[in-house]
């Protein structure tokens, strides 16, 4: 919708909605069967994913190679703001993020909680002095 106006779409499914996930399922089942073939650890969630590496210089090299994979074979854009090359634990997957103290494990994001401490401050600021 636009100024009130209906528009039709061209082209892409509406972000949020019930065939978003299941088309980017579909659609990047490629990119896994790629990934597997060439030996990668990897964990993808619709169109979220991360490939886990020996090191910085193998990042770079999977993140070049990926990205032409998916233009030339997919016809489809990284987004270069949101992708990066960097350790596991620096990094939040699905607002999860891993850490390597004594063994490796997943623990919430800081930015997570955070996020979740502000709705519940939000939450209780407008129930006070009220019967909830």
């Amino acid at each position: 919708m636009t100024g009130g106006m209906e528009t039709a779409r061209r082209e892409g499914t509406p972000q949020g909605g019930p065939l978003s996930p299941l088309m980017s399922n579909i659609l990047l089942d490629d990119l896994d069967k790629e990934l597997e073939r060439r030996g990668h650890a990897f964990c993808r969630y619709a169109d979220d994913c991360n490939v886990y590496v020996q090191s910085q210089r193998a990042g770079e090299r999977v993140m070049a190679s990926l990205t032409r994979f998916l233009a030339e074979r997919l016809k489809l854009t990284v987004n270069s703001a949101k992708s990066a090359v960097d350790r596991a634990w620096k990094r939040t997957f699905l607002g999860y993020s891993m850490t390597f103290h004594k063994a490796p494990r997943l623990r919430i994001a800081a930015s997570s909680v955070a996020r979740f401490k502000g709705k519940l401050k939000a939450a209780f600021r407008t129930g006070r002095g009220r019967a909830l």
